[in-house]
């Protein structure tokens, strides 16, 4: 038997104004023909589908496509749980229907321990999962009393001559984070602890975007894309093989769809940097660029982002820094003098220094939206 452990694809995400679906519908493209290239029996999603729990008509698209193709082009069968992004109503809502395609979800904690521990067969092998959606700690215990480990550990307990493997989307065990998570931990326990694990052949994890050992024989898969530029990882999905009863562990890398690029600079350094750089990838580049001046130079972000172009890249962000002794704090006392109108004008300058004044339209709106906060209903 052989299994597929991927996690936290956050469809719809975006960074800062960039759409990310071209980038996504790369990976599920390249994850259907991993699924059939290597014979994959069981795909297991560890949570986090979607970006948020009411994903864009686009995102919802994307995902039952997904589906269909795997139902339709190959023989798998898929276990997905919800993560804390997910809705797990909205997930489970079509439940029926997926079930003729080989697919079962769980979108909620069920009071029965049973109902989240599914037998799966091949013709050679057979594995006992146990699939533990995102929960917080009130739903493991809803009178608010009693030990917290020993209410989750109530649902992991199953004797089994089989494999068993868990699937879960919380904090466990020893992680980095990459920064771009929603870190969320149950009340009195920051992660869940290795020796509630004990037991189980394989523990498929969700929630941390960077691609990790967590404990003895449990694994993040991390986000198939890097959800911000400092996510400079390689992205893995996860193959298990059962053969035997024994369960063989290996990672496969994800190809790189778009170039994520970081660089701090200089006036006397941008232009070589730039030039040196490779920005080869099959979608555009996006580069975020921190670039240190004594003073604002009109003109130089055009000058960049023309460079940038000319080498078949985009600039997506773009960071100057000023000398201490050129930066102008506002002062405290002077807060308090100033409008909601004319502090946001200051906030502006500060931030966009090149720039004369806030855009007509973005006053406007500023405007506007002061107006109905005056006139909100408490």
């Amino acid at each position: 038997m052989r299994i597929l452990h991927t996690s936290d694809w956050h469809l719809g995400k975006r960074l800062f104004k960039l759409d990310r679906t071209e980038e996504h519908e790369a990976f599920l493209d390249w994850l259907v023909s991993t699924i059939i290239d290597r014979r994959i029996d069981v795909l297991l999603i560890a949570g986090d589908i979607f970006d948020t729990p009411s994903p864009p008509h686009q995102s919802l698209e994307l995902f039952y496509r997904f589906l269909h193709r795997l139902s339709s082009e190959t023989k798998a069968s898929t276990y997905i749980i919800a993560g804390n992004h997910d809705s797990g109503v909205l997930l489970e809502a079509p439940a029926l229907l997926l079930k003729e395609h080989r697919v079962k979800v769980w979108g909620k904690l069920s009071p029965k321990a049973q109902e989240h521990w599914e037998m799966i067969s091949t013709e050679n092998e057979t594995i006992e999962l146990c699939a533990l959606p995102f929960f917080r700690s009130f739903e493991l215990l809803p009178q608010g009393e009693g030990d917290i480990e020993e209410a989750l550990g109530s649902y992991l307990k199953k004797e089994s001559e089989h494999p068993k493997i868990l699937m879960l989307h919380h904090l466990a065990g020893e992680f980095q984070s990459a920064g771009s998570e929603q870190v969320v931990s149950l009340s009195g326990l920051d992660s869940i602890p290795h020796k509630l694990f004990e037991g189980f052949d394989y523990v498929a994890l969700g929630h941390i975007h960077k691609p990790q050992k967590a404990g003895p024989r449990a694994y993040y898969s991390g986000s198939p894309i890097p959800m911000r530029f400092s996510e400079t990882n390689a992205k893995f999905v996860m193959e298990l093989e059962v053969k035997e009863k024994k369960v063989a562990i290996e990672k496969l890398p994800i190809p790189v769809a778009r170039k994520l690029i970081s660089f701090t600079v200089d006036e006397s350094n941008w232009k070589n940097k730039i030039e040196e750089a490779d920005f080869d990838s099959p979608l555009t580049t996006m580069v975020d660029i921190e670039i240190h001046l004594d003073s604002p130079k009109i003109g130089l972000v055009d000058e960049i982002k023309l460079a940038l172009e000319k080498k078949g890249a985009e600039l997506l962000s773009y960071q100057p820094k000023y000398g201490e002794n050129k930066t102008e704090e506002l002062r405290h006392d002077k807060i308090f003098e100033l409008s909601p109108v004319e502090l946001f004008g200051e906030f502006y300058a500060a931030k966009y220094p090149e720039a004369p004044e806030p855009p007509e339209e973005l006053k406007k709106d500023f405007t506007e939206l002061l107006e109905r906060v005056k006139h909100a209903t408490p």
